[in-house]
């Protein structure tokens, strides 16, 4: 007999109308963003000891942390992207051989309001005038692109807004973090660096000098040294308001790929985009001092277009030169953030081209200076990682994410790759002997039907660089179910150790890390004793003040007590 549900007409129509949700039906749009692997999850809970192929390396014990955007409820918009869903963290817990899995939602303000009003109340990403009137000056962050480990907990962060503290144990939210009150600018970086030979956490925000909404040019750097005290804040200007993701660091400085992905106020009170490609605009490297530095200090080298990845090290060499690696496109890889007046072009990211470059910087050549990359190597990936112990160090090894499309691919079975076809595992050697020069090639193939997602690098104790093992997900696309990966991570080529299964879907991931239990442990006996609990911001941001008080926080004049560039 057929379902009674098939024999009648469906009582609510599709809950979109000219691109807008109405209605309370509880329905995610029907596009590429809201399909396949990337269709809602919105699942917290716990698995014990997952099951394994192979065998994990008795040597692990620590665990995985990752984090996926996740829409808890159906967006505002029909054309949401990815980006814009609430941040789940990931724990994979590893030790004697078998593994844990929990996961659980950043519970941030954003997340508390919706859920209080069950439906979606923030609209467009990054962009607080589509929002609903009841949550004005509410931050609207949505934690989901790094989750770190810092003195005792893991910070959840996002560029568009302040972190949010985790326990590491139970994935349970502190709440907002702003280092016990030293740091109350609007934005925050999702790729803080961690000095290994000082413990010092080296941070930065763009779009830092009002609500974090402005599309203004200001940008702080900070330092936070190993026992949590803000040792460093400079104040500057960027030469364009454009996008400011990730970061490197040497000895002595701070770099920032300043993107081309340019942010407009007048578009976003229009109801548009906060980002537009400019294609016609230079990439952009901020050479920032990590001590003592002031405004002036700071200088921007150019080169051609080009949209900036992810950076994998950055040291200085004999000469006091910047030696900068980084993915670097040839095109937009946001296709859904368009030049202004174009319509995005899905077909287009297929044809980039994402060479790992290598720029060696003259720190005290003038500011403007244009630059060429000194070596184009075609790996054609994405989402690098090195052994993060040497992290300011000269260093030979790096892994990545690889797109082969030499490579057989099921597309029948699969559909369209969501997030890209990052089917290899790459990992690449810089020639030891000559900074000019590459090295090696080491690569694994997933397979026709999977692709993967960011590495974790996992350190052997002891070990030289890059001895340990490689850990990351693997998309299983015609399954729709993932796995986690493990290798020796100098010897891909060799297959997996291990391979963990997953009895579920996760979501594309951005970033994550693997943090040993044994400083997980260490930290959890000092905030146990004489540093007490994690404590959690316990004053509003100052431009929510200025917001409760009437005032408009964009013309306030002041942000953390420092006038834009530093000035008092």
């Amino acid at each position: 007999m057929a379902h009674l549900e098939a024999l009648v007409p469906e009582v609510s129509s599709y809950p979109y109308s000219n691109g807008k949700k109405t209605g309370s039906r509880v329905k995610f749009p029907d596009t590429v963003a809201f399909a396949g692997m990337n269709k809602p999850s919105r699942f917290e809970g716990d698995i014990v000891d997952l099951e394994v192929t192979g065998e994990i390396p008795s040597d692990i014990d620590g665990t995985f942390y990752r984090v996926q955007p996740d829409h808890r409820f159906p967006p505002m918009f029909e054309d949401d992207i990815h980006f814009n869903g609430d941040g789940v963290i990931t724990a994979i817990s590893i030790k004697n051989g078998h593994a844990d899995f929990k996961q659980r939602y950043v519970k941030t303000d954003k997340y508390k309001k919706e859920d209080e009003a069950k439906q979606a109340l923030f609209g467009r990403y990054r962009n607080p005038y589509t929002d609903n009137e009841s949550v004005r000056g509410v931050i609207r962050t949505v934690s989901n692109t790094n989750i770190t480990f810092w003195r005792g907990m893991l910070l959840a962060s996002k560029e568009d807004g302040p972190p949010f503290a985790m326990d590491p144990v139970t994935l349970e939210t502190i709440g907002r973090y702003d280092f016990e009150g030293q740091i109350t600018a609007p934005t925050f970086t999702a790729h803080p660096k961690f000095d290994p030979e000082t413990g010092e956490m080296i941070c930065f925000a763009y779009e830092a000098g009002a609500d974090g909404h402005d599309c203004g040019v200001d940008v702080v750097s900070w330092t936070i040294d190993k026992d949590g005290r803000k040792t460093e804040e400079l104040w500057f200007k960027a030469p364009f308001a454009g996008m400011i993701h990730d970061c490197g660091i040497s000895k002595n400085y701070l770099v920032l790929p300043l993107t081309p992905l340019k942010m407009s106020l007048e578009r976003l009170k229009a109801g548009g985009n906060k980002f537009a490609w400019d294609p016609k605009e230079d990439q952009v490297y901020g050479i920032v001092p990590r001590r003592g530095g002031k405004p002036e200090d700071v200088k921007w080298f150019r080169a051609d277009n080009g949209f900036h990845g992810h950076v994998a090290g950055c040291y200085e060499n004999e000469d006091g030169h910047i030696i900068f690696d980084l993915t670097v496109a040839d095109g937009n890889v946001f296709f859904w953030f368009p030049p202004d007046g174009e319509r995005p072009d899905l077909a287009s990211r297929g044809r980039l081209s994402s060479p790992t470059c290598r720029w060696v910087f003259d720190p005290k050549a003038k500011d403007g200076t244009r630059y060429k990359p000194s070596i184009e190597w075609t790996t054609n990936g994405e989402f690098s990682r090195i052994d993060d112990r040497w992290v300011t160090k000269k260093y030979e090894h790096f892994w990545q994410l690889r797109v082969d499309p030499t490579r057989p691919y099921d597309f029948q079975r699969c559909g369209p790759p969501a997030g890209g076809l990052f089917n290899c595992m790459a990992h690449y050697t810089w020639d030891p002997a000559d900074e000019g020069k590459i090295g090696t090639e080491d690569v694994w193939f997933a397979g026709p039907t999977a692709t993967y997602q960011e590495p974790v690098f996992i350190p052997k104790e002891g070990g030289k660089e890059g001895e340990g093992y490689l850990a990351a997900l693997k998309n299983n696309l015609d399954e729709l179910r993932n796995d986690v990966v493990i290798w020796d991570a100098l010897n891909l080529a060799k297959g997996p150790l291990a391979t963990l299964h997953l009895p579920l879907r996760m979501k594309l991931g951005l970033h994550g890390n693997f943090v040993d239990h044994r400083d997980i442990e260490a930290w959890q006996e000092r905030r146990a004793g004489e540093l007490g609990p994690v404590q959690p911001a316990k004053e509003p941001l100052p431009w929510q003040k200025a917001f409760a008080n009437g005032g408009a926080s964009q013309q306030n004049g002041q942000t953390n007590g420092h006038g834009v560039n530093g000035s008092s």
